[in-house]
């Protein structure tokens, strides 16, 4: 039998489901009322289920279509004040006072989190920690904030700790940029969001600088919305510690401007010395990492170079091939060695090489010593291939122990000429380095969206002659300039059907596109009004070096793969809800189109090299939908699969993940990869070459790379293929490196007896995660 209360909770469910009500929630994405989520937010704090019911109706009374967030909870709190006082600071604390907190997220109010954080980081006793934690709520419940911050509450504890007289806990929880507490953690334990980085001084300088300033990012230059919907995990905006003094990412450089002109290291010769144009091939070898090193203090992201031993060639003219390699190894050896990159790291570089001098370069006009014209690169096919031969050569020899050289990251363009034949050797060779290191990258220009230049800036991003159709002004001297990423899997819990997946796509790409278009205006003013980034800046003949109007503005994306188990029941793998896959990322092109006629600048799509990102979103989902996140991971680690990807642990074949993952190449020309991880049989690289054949020639596929598991025995310098615990050679354990590609680029993963090391929890359970293919 019903009883009078649960009729009446279901004429109220039926009441407000009916209204189909749109709530605007703080970051201005709007999603439909919910009867059990407000139900939900009373019996969490013990409200009495008849007062519930009455509670809920006066809400339902309330209600307008774009009613907000924070009205609704005004209601809720006013009604339990008339009812029990201390069930309203419970619900004021759990759902009303959010905190923005030091680690990117919104959470809500905790008291016991503030006694916490002062027993690890003073010592004080449990009893004076919740004293002190209970006087702050007190003075919080008299503010009129939608959030409070994490410094401001802190700030608060150390008022109170100087009341009580508690000076000595006061100068150990009080605020450096971090807490004190977080600097010894980073001295002592260092931190692995950048698996490029290792634990030394200056990364920790770093890390405490890029802390300040991700935080002064959040506050000081990003409207509330913005900052709210990355840190709740709905967009993710990359590279937060750098938008206010280095807001642009990556860079495809153009090695003849200083073959021309010379070379200012730092922009204008003020600071440092200045060079000519260069007269001997080592000079112009010195130059090129030089000028890697120079431009990535004045950007976020990697650098890279684009028909290098093409331009190059000149300078091989006369020189036998053991002097170019010599030459050649300088500089590989420079770029691994030069470790003075922001957090002390080696520049994130890139080397695009070709086979030969492609087709379009053939009569272009050639530079050579002193910047003088000597013919065109047509004349210079020979040298051309003598330095892609030396490159590959010295990269496939490792480094003195035989390490792999893990930059730059070399990647090989593959045109039609190239695979006719009159290359094999030389694809060979490479290959030679695919079937060892597995760090050598692919760009297949034959499928039918190519035109004459496509170049990639490391992990994936990338640059295509689809701009203007010029292949220098789309290609050359600019770069993508930034970033954001959307979290498909959330837009899937959220959506009650597939019209409305659409719609939070929108909302979504709207938050991207003013975040872009903030960090495009800043990064103009950096450029021209704060004068902070003096090499991109420097005048070459009789314009800028960095051609900002040609940069790449890009959409991101993660977990497409959950977003269709979520929908469906089914994920990528599935050839209908991979319809509807390609459909999403379709109508993220659209919405690019549109943004290029309406603001007449270069949007993009593109697959985030999510490293650290996939990790984040799925741990903040997992927090705040339960069992609703679909996850991979093994619990303790979670992850969401990279953008448009199929799961690393599939069991489709080799060849059945090329048809399923081609169809996004097209769609994201912003940047994209397929990543093929290789077992014991394909060591061969007569294997390998087969295979690259058949991808160039009957797929889509744009860029790829075959990924090898690597293990190195820091005691006996042995290389060993797969993740081996234990050096066969000498028996060592505990000194056994793993190395792997870990989104983009090849890098150590960190001690095989250990659960550190420079990839953080998500990455590495995506290793362990990851089915290698064999010979199929």
């Amino acid at each position: 039998m019903v009883t009078y209360m649960e009729k009446t909770s279901e004429i109220m469910k039926e009441l407000a489901n009916s209204k189909k009500i749109n709530v605007e929630k703080n970051n201005g994405i709007k999603e439909r009322f919910s009867y059990e989520k407000l139900l939900k937010s009373l019996v969490m704090v013990e409200t009495p289920f008849f007062e519930s019911d009455k509670i809920v109706a006066q809400v339902v009374s309330s209600l307008y279509d774009g009613i907000k967030t924070k009205e609704i909870k005004k209601i809720v709190y006013e009604c339990l004040e008339d009812i029990d006082g201390e069930i309203a600071n419970k619900y004021l604390a759990s759902t009303q006072l959010k905190v923005r907190t030091s680690r990117d997220t919104i959470e809500a109010f905790d008291l016991s989190k503030i006694a916490n954080t002062l027993i690890e980081e003073t010592g004080a006793s449990q009893e004076t920690a919740f004293e002190i934690a209970t006087e702050v709520w007190k003075e919080l419940k008299k503010l009129n904030v939608e959030y409070l911050t994490a410094p401001m509450i802190r700030e608060m504890v150390n008022t109170k700790l100087v009341e009580y007289g508690l000076e000595d806990l006061r100068s150990r929880y009080t605020r450096l940029g971090i807490p004190v507490y977080n600097i010894t953690s980073l001295i002592e334990n260092g931190n692995r969001d950048n698996a490029n980085m290792i634990h030394n001084p200056e990364s920790i300088h770093k890390h405490v600088a890029d802390e300040a300033l991700k935080q002064y990012a959040l506050l000081q230059m990003l409207p509330s919305h913005l900052a709210d919907a990355h840190m709740s995990g709905d967009i993710h905006i990359h590279d937060l510690e750098f938008f206010a003094g280095r807001p642009l990412n990556c860079m495809q450089h153009d090695i003849r401007t200083f073959i021309k002109y010379g070379l200012k290291v730092d922009g204008t010769g003020d600071h440092t010395s200045v060079a000519g144009a260069p007269n001997h091939m080592e000079t112009l070898m010195n130059h090129t990492g030089e000028i890697m090193l120079a431009s990535q203090q004045n950007m976020s992201g990697g650098q890279a170079m684009s028909l290098w031993n093409v331009f190059v060639a000149p300078f091989a003219r006369g020189r036998t091939y053991e002097e170019i390699k010599q030459s050649v190894q300088m500089l590989i050896y420079n770029l691994n060695m030069a470790y003075a990159a922001r957090g002390s790291q080696v520049p994130f570089t890139s080397m695009v090489l070709e086979f030969g001098v492609p087709k379009f370069l053939q009569d272009v006009t050639a530079y050579g010593p002193k910047g003088q014209v000597v013919g065109t690169y047509g004349d210079f096919e020979e040298e051309t291939r003598l330095i892609q031969k030396a490159f590959t050569e010295t990269l496939l020899a490792g480094d003195q122990e035989g390490k792999p050289h893990l930059f730059p990251n070399t990647i090989y363009t593959l045109r039609e000429e190239t695979l006719k034949g009159d290359y094999e050797e030389d694809l060979h060779l490479v290959h030679e380095l695919s079937a060892k290191y597995g760090s050598s990258y692919f760009i297949n220009m034959l499928p039918d969206y190519r035109g004459k230049m496509a170049n990639y800036m490391g992990c994936r991003t990338c640059l295509q002659d689809n701009w203007t159709g010029d292949w220098e002004q789309d290609c050359l001297r600019t770069g993508n300039l930034a970033y954001v990423t959307l979290n498909l899997p959330r837009i899937g819990y959220q959506s009650k059907d597939e019209s409305q997946v659409f719609e939070y796509l929108d909302e979504y790409m709207d938050l991207a596109a003013e975040t872009l278009m903030l960090r495009r205006e800043q990064g103009l003013k950096c450029l021209n009004d704060f004068h902070i980034l003096p090499f991109l800046k420097q005048k070459v003949g009789e314009d800028s070096y960095y051609r900002i109007q040609n940069s790449t503005l890009s959409f991101g994306f993660v977990g497409l793969n959950e977003m269709l188990l979520s929908l469906f029941g089914k994920g990528i793998e599935d050839k209908d809800a991979n319809k509807f896959g390609v459909k999403c990322i379709e109508y993220l092109n659209e919405r690019a189109d549109k943004l290029k006629e309406e603001t007449g600048l270069r949007w993009s799509v593109l697959q985030t090299p999510a490293e650290s990102t996939a990790y984040r979103f799925a741990t903040l989902d997992k927090e705040q939908f339960g069992d609703q996140a679909i996850v991979q991971g093994d619990g303790s680690a979670n992850y969401y699969t990279n953008s448009s990807h199929v799961p690393v642990n599939t069991d489709v074949s080799l060849i059945d993940k090329i048809k399923i993952e081609e169809q996004y190449h097209s769609l994201t020309p912003g940047g994209h990869i397929f990543h093929a991880f290789m077992g014991e049989s394909y060591s061969d690289p007569d294997s390998l070459m087969s295979l690259t054949n058949k991808i160039a020639k009957k797929s889509d596929i744009g860029f790829w790379a075959y990924s090898s598991a690597l293990s190195f025995c820091l005691n006996c310098k042995t290389l060993m293929k797969g993740l081996n615990n234990k050096c066969p050679t000498c028996g060592e354990s505990e000194d056994v490196e793993w190395y792997d590609r870990i989104t983009g680029y090849v890098q150590q993963v960190g001690r095989a007896k250990s659960s550190s090391g420079g990839w953080n929890p998500g990455k590495r359970q995506e290793l362990i995660d990851r089915r290698r293919f064999e010979d199929e």
